[in-house]
């Protein structure tokens, strides 16, 4: 039997919790729903026959992607599944790189058999998926199709994005539907949720209870099953933000599990099991990486690295940060924006997630409690010093860089990412900086960088 995913799209938030009970009634066992960047909802439901299961069922509309003529990727945007053409199926990717590209994306031969969905790794792995076919069928035709790439993201409303040569072979136009067949490892067991999904979360009594005056709440994702559901939140005011995962346990008020300024993937642990995890997971899209120059050069012995930190602070002030991967349109990148500056000042960020600046505030504090001098004071902080409000509980944090010294501490200026719009700015003072956090409840605790951190041999 096949385990069945059926979704429904631009559902308001105001009727997630009827769309909710709805699925309930007829035994959905998961119920996911997934914010779709355009102020509604993506909701899935999961029905899960017993006994082992052979494959998933998706249906929903369709779209194309890849090859040379495909502009809708960037010319060095790879693939989820393929780091190179040597593992690949035969004719997957053409025999040469397309000219002025550098990524696998437009590399892949638009003739043969592919496609793109939003595979649960947890259920069907990615060296699974290298090794499987997927059963693509509308108009009463099929074809198979080999699993390339992870995607289409949420906000498209659709299932699967499909090689011009699949969409050819069906029939198929942007915006038509499909269906997929998803095999699943031999023998796989999916366990069944004990009793039925929550219904009746009421997101108003959230935001009173939980949310600071100054704060805007958005549901990034919810999944509810076994009568419990988390809820993943996006908390902003005007200058920075954070995420927190949240749980409610049948009619008990929600708890917090976790914040920090980004928290997926999320993680299974004896609070969040592993169903839940991947259904919280599929609010992570597949997007282009932000437009990066060179690093900087690596900073040599002697060299002031604060004041290498504080020239390139001061032309960054203009960058806008909304078009960064994974921080709600720069509301949520505060952590990037400081990695950004560092990488561009001294070769490196400070902390990276993948090779890549890391966007938790948390992970910058980490490395720099573990590598770098903590300041016993503001008035001993140069320009270019880290200026940081660790996260604690529901509390978000922030992060930024000191400025110039005034002739008063609490007027120098501090460099950071402004949340609305997404944009680095010199957005507070350290005296602003101070009172906003320690106002509530955080400590605001400054650090400079140590150069053995950075150079050649470090």
């Amino acid at each position: 039997m096949p385990l069945e995913i059926k979704a429904l799209d631009q559902v308001k938030e105001s009727d997630l919790k009827d769309t909710i009970e709805d699925f309930a009634q007829v035994r959905a066992n998961i119920i996911t729903a997934i914010n779709d960047g355009k102020g509604t909802f993506s909701v899935e439901a999961t029905f899960i026959t017993p006994g082992a299961q052979r494959s998933i069922t998706k249906s929903g509309k369709m779209s194309t992607f890849g090859g040379p003529d495909d502009h809708g990727v960037t010319p060095s945007e790879g693939l989820a599944l393929y780091d190179d053409v040597e593992t690949a199926p035969t004719g997957l990717f053409l025999d040469t790189q397309p000219s002025e590209t550098t990524g696998l994306a437009r590399r892949l031969n638009p003739d043969s058999n592919y496609l793109a969905c939003r595979w649960d790794y947890s259920v069907t792995p990615r060296i699974f998926l290298q090794q499987s076919v997927v059963k693509v069928s509308a108009k009463g035709k099929s074809v198979d199709a080999h699993p390339a790439d992870w995607g289409p993201n949420i906000e498209t409303g659709r299932v699967a994005d499909l090689s011009p040569g699949v969409a050819r072979a069906l029939g198929l136009k942007t915006d038509d539907n499909c269906t997929l067949e998803i095999p699943i490892p031999a023998g796989a067991a999916i366990p069944i949720p004990a009793g039925v999904p929550a219904v009746g979360v009421d997101l108003a009594a959230i935001d009173a209870t939980t949310l600071p005056a100054d704060t805007t709440r958005t549901l990034v994702v919810m999944t509810t099953l076994s009568d419990t559901t988390w809820l993943v939140l996006n908390l902003v005011d005007q200058n920075g933000g954070g995420q927190s995962l949240m749980r409610k346990v049948g009619n008990n008020p929600p708890g917090l599990l976790c914040s920090g300024t980004v928290i997926f993937p999320i993680k299974a642990d004896d609070q969040v099991p592993a169903a839940a995890a991947a259904e919280l997971n599929k609010a992570i899209q597949k997007e282009p990486d932000a437009p990066a120059g060179p690093a900087g050069p690596v900073p040599g012995p002697g060299d002031d690295i604060n004041a290498k930190m504080f020239a390139a602070a001061k032309d960054f002030v203009g960058h806008v940060t909304s078009n960064v991967p994974g921080t709600d349109h720069g509301n949520l990148a505060c952590a990037w924006a400081v990695n950004e500056v560092t990488r561009l000042a001294l070769g490196r960020p400070i902390s990276s997630d993948g090779g890549k600046n890391g966007l938790s505030t948390d992970g910058i504090f980490d490395v720099l409690r573990a590598h770098h001098t903590k300041l016993n004071s503001a008035g001993e902080a140069p320009a270019g010093a880290i200026i940081i409000a660790p996260t604690e509980g529901d509390n978000h944090g922030h992060v930024g860089i000191v400025g110039a010294k005034q002739s008063s501490v609490d007027n120098t200026l501090v460099f950071s990412n402004k949340s609305v719009p997404g944009v680095f700015a010199h957005d507070f003072t350290i005296g602003s900086f101070t009172r906003h956090y320690t106002g509530r409840g955080l400590q605001v605790l400054f650090f400079t960088l140590n150069l053995d951190q950075f150079t050649a041999d470090s």
